[in-house]
């Protein structure tokens, strides 16, 4: 890669790994774009939790790293993702534009599955104001962001949920986000 260079060209081996919710959602457009700019640059991808990714990126088994949650490694530099409210656009919550963060105790909400990073982020968002998840009204915990987005076309739920998951959907108006005054949630 560094001798091509010389000839101001871009050829060799990127090695990205990331994490699953990323692979599906973040990752395939920005690829696409990358190899339409640099065709004789070779992605290869590695998948796997955040943990894992973390570990390939400090042992250089990779050079990016994409993942979920909130870590705490110094050394390596993290960039924050929007999490955001969303719920189908047939709830009855649906004409609100904002909420406050103690309506949260009174909306049934779908969370993802214990260790998911998108749930420990908003956990620790929550906490910050003073709202544990034993205080939501949790309808029910689904292990993917696809059947979450599913369950609330389809229910009067609302739940947390990566800007970038939804934006096919908030486009079509299947989903509509709702701020929550004064509690932005990022996911680093």
């Amino acid at each position: 890669f560094d001798l091509n260079q010389f000839n101001e060209a871009f050829k060799g081996v990127l090695h990205v790994g990331s994490s699953t919710s990323i692979t599906q959602y973040i990752l395939p457009p920005l690829l696409a774009r990358f190899h339409s700019i640099h065709q004789d640059v070779k992605v290869e991808l590695l998948s796997g939790n955040s943990e894992q990714i973390e570990q390939a990126l400090l042992k250089k088994n990779i050079e990016l790293g994409v993942v979920e949650g909130k870590s705490k490694r110094r050394e390596i530099h993290y960039t924050p993702f929007e999490i955001v409210l969303v719920c189908g656009s047939k709830n009855p919550l649906s004409s609100k534009e904002e909420i406050r963060p103690e309506n949260l105790k009174e909306i049934p909400l779908l969370l993802r599955e214990p260790g998911s990073g998108t749930l420990e982020v908003v956990a620790d968002a929550l906490r910050q104001k003073g709202i544990r998840l034993a205080d939501l009204k949790v309808e029910m915990q689904l292990g993917s962001t696809e059947a979450i987005k599913s369950y609330l076309q389809h229910s009067d739920c609302m739940a947390f949920v990566s800007l970038h998951a939804v934006l096919k959907e908030l486009k079509s108006g299947a989903l509509k986000i709702i701020e929550i005054k004064k509690l932005p949630i990022h996911r680093h």
